[in-house]
């Protein structure tokens, strides 16, 4: 695992309030974890740019705050039934409502686009010639 942040650096974003002294380690190595996970490409580890760094702290106050990993799981089962003359069928399924449901904390997709220089698409590839 990459260390992109460390606990000095997020307090030094955020401020030394930004969680309690047990979670902070922790918060920091989850945030580290989370984007290494997100495989980043050019960044120098001698000199990590100040956005990456900003991002590391989003990700750890998030992570802090349980929001990291936390998994949505709510939504309705809704069932479809179609006839057409004396043909019937029948759809089951789930739906999520998209008007309550946030599929990423604002933290997390703000940490996402100042760390959008650095990552890359799973679709792409170099080509060269």
């Amino acid at each position: 695992m990459a260390n992109y942040s460390t606990v000095a650096d997020v307090d030094a974003i955020l401020g030394p309030a930004w969680t309690t002294e047990d979670k902070k380690a922790r918060a920091v190595m989850q945030a580290n974890a989370y984007m290494t996970s997100l495989n980043l490409v050019g960044i120098d580890m001698a000199d990590i740019p100040e956005e990456v760094k900003q991002a590391g702290a989003e990700l750890a106050k998030t992570a802090a705050d349980g929001k990291l990993y936390q998994q949505k799981t709510e939504g309705n089962l809704e069932a479809k039934t179609v006839k057409a003359g004396s043909v019937t069928t029948s759809k089951t399924f789930g739906s999520l409502d998209s008007s309550k449901i946030i599929a990423q904390p604002g933290d997390v997709q703000f940490a996402l686009a100042l760390l959008d220089p650095w990552m890359r698409s799973a679709y792409s590839f170099d080509v060269y010639r």
